[in-house]
């Protein structure tokens, strides 16, 4: 959207309430739809869609990544170089670079130092969960098994070479570790981290967007960093992040022009939509992964992988996607990896067939669905209304299997679906880049999901392909990964994505990913005053 609001600082969080007849001078403020509510805005512990998209204008890691190709460019870090024996890379940052200057944090140097980094990264690699949600970004660093079983105060592999120059050995080569892993560690100051009490709802980076108030279910205020190191950015004065709690609720603002964005289509609405509004839809292939996860450690479906297979012969993907939602998604009708990247079409797939599914039941040991105790479907509360849950639960009864849909609030759903009495439940996973690695590392590695799955051929080949820098070798070991995955049936596949939104007419420059809306840099959009209504 467009506010205006006024040019103080100070007065921000009155004036993003306030009319705009009572604003001293005129700004230009985003209005960008969310739902739901991110449950914090830490980035050691963010493992969400809601998250990150907060997160994301407001902290930095070295590189930008090329959302279509996965190529690295610098961003705080100026340079970097590999070794010979592709093992030690030597980072240059970016000098001059500055901290948001907030209140309430004693500085005792607000620019970048190589420093931040090493003290983000141990952060990073803590094993403890309440600290950190993504350890394995340093697992390939050496010295990180002494540094979490407390043999060592810090991690060897990561050395201070001057202010602004660190280096990073590893264990082995890894071919997407400074663009992935080390890449994607964003630099937070220690000062806001051990001195703000609320740290994880106050965030504070050196992005182009610094934080200014979060009133829950309601809306998130950011404003321009007016000390951005890349000049000429941000293009915008601030992004007011609304809550919308439905789609149909996301759909009369935008209507209204009081949204500059719509990111959420209601349900039996996409076609209409888009007849609508044809010059401000758009459309892009997506790399999210919509699925039913089954618990592989412990309970019913980790004892009975032909109940798994039959489950998933017995979804009819065609029927919930091109029919019932209207396209909205492309049926998953291959594997678990999104159709634009390589190895992404394995042997093993399941086809919707009632009969096959009947006839895996009975090998089971389970022959029309007697002995299968009542199986509870956990669902995020956004996604209760979905037309995949109604179709997989009347298939399921027609082969004497009772399905039950249980929705949970998505501030406690992401916890609990990782627990042990979980056995079943719906998620998604968006990559960020167009390799196998970016879905599969995370799904299925090392138990890293919350299905828990562990396969240790599966693991071996996708730490080969890690290593692996000729693309067709590479490509090969994905497709060997990936036909041992389907053949283990860990998930239901539901869906791949399509990125779609609408955007007003005078927005400019915002060009998300495939992994979806929320990944847009929105530090380049900008606004065609001129067309404003």
């Amino acid at each position: 959207m467009i506010k205006r609001l006024s040019v103080l600082l100070t007065l921000i969080v009155v004036a993003v309430l306030a009319a705009p007849a009572a604003v001293a001078q005129d700004e230009v403020i985003l209005r960008y739809p969310i739902t739901p509510d991110p449950e914090h805005l830490n980035p050691f512990t963010a493992t969400t869609i809601a998250i990150g998209t907060i997160t994301r204008p407001i902290y930095e890691g070295l590189v930008f990544i090329d959302q279509s190709t996965g190529e690295a460019s610098p961003r705080l870090a100026e340079s970097w170089d590999l070794s010979d024996d592709l093992m030690t890379y030597t980072v240059k940052l970016r000098e001059g670079v500055l901290f948001h200057d907030v209140e309430g944090i004693e500085w005792d140097d607000r620019e970048v130092k190589a420093e931040d980094y090493v003290w983000s990264a141990h952060i990073y690699a803590s094993s403890d969960e309440t600290i950190s949600k993504h350890p394995e970004m340093m697992d390939d660093v050496v010295g990180i098994d002494e540094f979490r079983a407390g043999e060592a105060e810090s991690i060897s592999g990561i050395e201070l070479v001057d202010d602004y120059t660190f280096t990073v050995t590893l264990k082995a080569p890894n071919r997407l570790f400074f663009t992935v892993s080390a890449g994607a560690i964003t630099i937070v100051p220690r000062e806001a981290y051990e001195q703000l009490p609320d740290f994880s709802n106050r965030p504070v980076g050196t992005g182009p967007f610094m934080f200014v108030e979060w009133l829950r279910d309601d809306h998130i205020t950011l404003v321009a960093n007016p000390e951005y190191w890349q000049e000429g950015f941000p293009k915008v004065d601030g992004i007011r992040f609304i809550n919308v709690p439905d789609a149909n609720t996301e759909l009369l603002m935008y209507r209204q022009n009081e949204l500059d964005f719509l990111f959420h289509f209601p349900t039996g609405q996409f076609a209409a939509i888009r007849e609508e509004f044809p010059d401000e839809y758009n459309e892009m292939p997506g790399l999210n992964m919509r699925y039913f996860g089954f618990k592989m450690s412990t309970g019913f479906f980790a004892e009975n992988p032909l109940v798994r297979q039959a489950f998933a012969h017995a979804f009819n993907r065609e029927l919930v996607w091109n029919d019932l939602m209207e396209g909205v998604r492309f049926p998953g009708t291959l594997g678990v990896l999104p159709p634009a990247m390589p190895a992404s079409t394995p042997e093993t797939i399941y086809e919707y067939n009632l009969d096959t599914a009947a006839q895996l039941l009975e090998e089971a040991g389970f022959p029309n669905g007697e002995g299968i105790p009542p199986i509870d479907l956990y669902v995020f509360s956004s996604a209760k209304d979905e037309l995949s849950l109604p179709v997989l639960q009347e298939d399921l009864r027609t082969l004497g299997v009772t399905l039950n849909i249980v929705v949970e609030d998505a501030a406690t759903y992401w916890d609990h679906i990782g627990q042990d009495d979980v056995l079943m439940f719906l998620s998604g996973w968006s990559a960020g880049i167009p390799d196998p690695s970016d879905t599969l590392n995370y799904l299925f590695m090392n138990e890293r999901d919350d299905t828990k799955y562990k396969n240790p051929e599966v693991d071996a080949l996708l730490e080969q392909a890690m290593a692996e820098y000729d693309p067709e070798a590479r490509a090969d070991l994905y497709l060997q990964a990936h036909n041992l995955i389907m053949e283990d049936s860990p998930v239901i596949v539901s869906a791949y994505s399509k990125v779609t939104w609408l955007q007003k007419p005078w927005i400019e420059s915002f060009e998300p990913g495939g992994g979806g809306s929320y990944t847009a840099h929105l530090w380049p959009v900008s606004v065609n005053t001129d067309l404003l209504p």
